[in-house]
């Protein structure tokens, strides 16, 4: 709409030019005429009168020429001015519509499509708006309010991506060992700023070691996602457990750091001992194996964490199993 709209003003103002540049031009011909029959006028020696008769009347003709030929220029430019603005008119209400309906953040609903839509670029642009919009307000809405990283809608998102296009990846499912006693040890504003403490160190990593389109999300609680490639997943995996291991001990007070642990209750109500936190990475891999879906890597990646949660430390380890193919 917009390059239609520029064109029907310029073409409206083109109209209104070239009406009067043709008027002076008529003009200034039947004035020389004039000029030419007064000075034939002049240098007879009789009929001066009805010489002077025709002159009059061809100059009053050629002045009815120049405002018929002026007032139709005219008329033809304000035509299209007219057009013009109807058609701005039209834009504007449409754009005063999508407007409102951004406003009202309606995600599960799309701008109509009206009758004059077709090959009009501005309601292609509004709509395309509207969908980048809603796309931004999902992802944010979806997102980690203590972290700011991407929650599981955008994990999954990127999981399929990657199958679609068949491109290689790792994915690090990591969790936080023996947070809860660390939580109920030294309360909820210092879990938080562990969590996001432990945020900022995975992406910090993904940015140090990973490559430029590695991905970190927050699954939620003490549980991150990060998604690189293969060739990297070690490597990111080491930096991030040796950057987690020297964080955290300042986390804990002089004497509990100093012990080695905490005392609190576990999930049974038992009193034990809970060693300072550690970090456990379970990876899993498209490597050497094929998955159908996000929903098997969760699985596959949930049962490697819950084995490298049960050893002491922080620790990861990669699932390099292959897949068993028909016939295979």
């Amino acid at each position: 709409m917009r390059l239609n709209l520029i064109r029907q003003i310029l073409t409206s103002f083109l109209l209104v030019c070239a009406g009067f540049a043709v008027a002076w031009g008529v003009s200034l011909y039947l004035l020389q005429a004039a000029i030419g029959r007064m000075d034939q006028l002049a240098a007879l020696p009789g009929g001066a009168a009805a010489e002077a008769l025709a002159v009059r009347q061809s100059l009053r003709n050629g002045e009815v020429i120049v405002l018929l030929v002026g007032l139709a220029g005219l008329v033809g430019g304000l035509v299209g001015m007219v057009l013009a603005a109807s058609q701005a008119s039209r834009m504007l209400a449409r754009l005063k519509q999508a407007t409102q309906q951004l406003a009202n953040v309606v995600l599960d609903q799309e701008l109509p499509v009206s009758a004059t839509a077709k090959g009009d670029d501005l309601e292609h642009d509004i709509r395309e708006m509207m969908r980048k919009i809603q796309e931004s307000q999902k992802l944010c809405l979806d997102a980690s309010p203590l972290t700011r990283l991407p929650g599981n809608i955008a994990i999954e998102q990127v999981l399929k991506d990657k199958m679609t296009r068949g491109e290689k990846f790792a994915l690090c499912y990591i969790d936080l060992d023996d947070f809860k006693a660390f939580n109920d040890r030294y309360g909820y504003a210092r879990g938080s700023e562990l969590i996001k403490i432990t945020g900022e160190i995975i992406y910090r990593t993904k940015d140090e070691c990973g490559d430029p389109g590695d991905f970190v999300g927050h699954i939620g609680g003490d549980d991150f996602v990060l998604i690189t490639s293969p060739d990297n997943v070690e490597a990111v995996c080491r930096a991030i457990i040796a950057a987690f291991d020297r964080a955290v001990p300042d986390l804990y007070d002089t004497d509990d750091r100093a012990r080695g642990y905490v005392e609190g209750t576990d999930r049974y109500g038992v009193t034990r001992r809970f060693p300072l936190m550690s970090i456990s990475i379970a990876v899993v891999t498209d490597a050497r194996r094929d998955f159908k879906s996000p929903l098997e890597i969760a699985q596959v990646a949930t049962e490697i964490k819950d084995y490298v949660k049960s050893l002491p430390g922080s620790n990861y380890l990669v699932d390099r199993r292959i897949s068993q193919r028909p016939g295979g």
